[in-house]
């Protein structure tokens, strides 16, 4: 390393274990309207009530990412029962979904601080991290090489965007991030081009697929929902705008208001991301006199549920929302969040519509586009336009959902690589 990498990182560090405790402090803030992180919330600052001779970790952010993470994280439990398996989230929304994982010990991951990340490297001891995506920092990055803890990145992304950024300071990059990688996991051509330009080696790349095409959505929920409650709406055109956020939900109901003056039958379901979202969404309802109904109101079936917009406040039920759908809006893409995950409501065979903003997602939703599998919509009158066409044509609502669900399908595949990647680092 450098002699001016050295010092940045020194400073760094040094900057990260200060800020450390306020940025906890912040994030239990942030958190107190949802689950919150309670006494739990010293994980991240490194205090952990566990104490192992050696475990495997792997690393997640949130419920999107642990969601598609969980189909790998039980096949590799169940491959190696005897095995300390950790999984850490930086959201106490992702810890729920973990705890969904059996035979796994669920941890907050420590935020980027050295003394943090030493408090969890003692108390866990890893020998291998598995990283989700591009959660690259360089404290953890350092604290991993320091220990010899093998390091592979899993399902691994970098945006173009990211990648440029990071050119410009390559030889920084080099030292605090490229060189610290065992292996890269990725999801495309395209992003392993991207992590051998700043710097990992090209034999320490390889490419599986996304894993979030090898999704396993409980169907039997869908078809519950499908088969069952929808029967009550058969004559409704059913909109789902899932995963939304502050910001978004003006645009959405303004535009549902507009479509079902010329369209009756059209009906409603949002789904916010989080739970300020779904205030944020009611106070929309509110001021423009709108009546509403909670998920969390009903019955298990929905019997009750009527004319009035559905917000589903609910977590692990969105294939009920998407059985009771005709067609998907995929939220974050109209505020600079960068979109979400279109491929659950593909699997089921339901057309998606996103705003312009999904670079989250971009090779995916461009390979959708390309096989006319989603709709691109730039604003209010463009959503407007391309719900009322899928209302008015039957034919075209069927054609792009079947495209979009034969777009998942051929994608799947990456688990079983990723598997056998994970499974020959382990053993090196």
């Amino acid at each position: 390393m450098s002699l001016k990498s050295s010092l940045i990182l020194c400073a760094y560090k040094t900057a990260t274990a200060l800020i450390a405790p306020f940025g906890a402090m912040f994030l239990a803030y942030k958190k107190r309207r949802d689950p919150p992180y309670g006494m739990r919330i010293f994980e991240l600052l490194g205090f952990y009530n566990v104490s192992f001779r050696r475990s495997i970790w792997f690393h997640t952010v949130s419920v999107g990412e642990i969601n598609a993470a969980a189909p790998l994280i039980k096949a590799f439990v169940k491959n190696h029962p005897k095995l300390n398996v950790v999984v850490t989230t930086t959201t106490t929304t992702g810890a729920a979904q973990v705890k969904k994982i059996p035979g796994v010990t669920h941890l907050f991951a420590p935020l980027d601080s050295p003394i943090a990340l030493r408090g969890f490297t003692n108390a866990v001891k890893p020998s291998h991290l598995f990283i989700m995506e591009t959660e690259l920092w360089p404290n953890l990055l350092d604290e991993a090489h320091k220990k010899n803890i093998k390091l592979i990145v899993f399902n691994a992304r970098m945006p173009e965007k990211t990648c440029v950024k990071y050119e410009k300071h390559l030889p920084l990059i080099k030292d605090l991030i490229s060189s610290k990688l065992d292996e890269v996991i990725c999801q495309t051509k395209d992003d392993a081009k991207r992590f051998i330009r700043i710097g990992v080696p090209e034999n320490k790349v390889s490419i599986s697929g996304s894993l979030k095409y090898d999704l396993k959505p409980n169907e039997a929920l869908f078809f519950d929902a499908k088969t069952g409650i929808k029967h009550n709406f058969k004559d409704k055109f059913v909109l789902c705008a899932f995963s939304t956020h502050e910001g978004e939900e003006s645009i959405l109901i303004d535009a549902y208001i507009q479509i079902r003056s010329k369209h009756p039958n059209l009906r409603f379901i949002i789904v916010p991301r989080h739970p300020q979202d779904t205030a944020a969404a009611i106070k929309c309802l509110k001021e423009k006199s709108l009546s509403y109904a909670l998920r969390s109101s009903f019955n298990q079936h929905l019997s009750a549920w009527g004319d009035e917009i559905l917000i589903g406040d609910t977590m692990g039920e969105m294939e009920l929302y998407l059985g009771l759908s005709d067609a998907a809006f995929a939220g974050g893409s109209f505020v600079n969040i960068g979109g979400h995950n279109p491929l659950e409501p593909a699997f089921f065979a339901l057309p998606v519509i996103t705003g312009p903003i999904y670079y989250n997602f971009k090779d995916l939703f461009e390979t959708l586009f390309d096989s006319e599998g989603a709709i691109l919509v730039h604003n209010k009158e463009d959503l407007i336009s391309a719900i009322s066409s899928l209302m008015e044509n039957p034919d075209r609502l069927k054609r792009v959902g079947l495209n979009a669900m034969a777009v998942q399908q051929q994608g799947r595949g990456a688990l079983d690589k990723t598997l056998k990647a994970i499974e020959t680092n382990l053993v090196r």
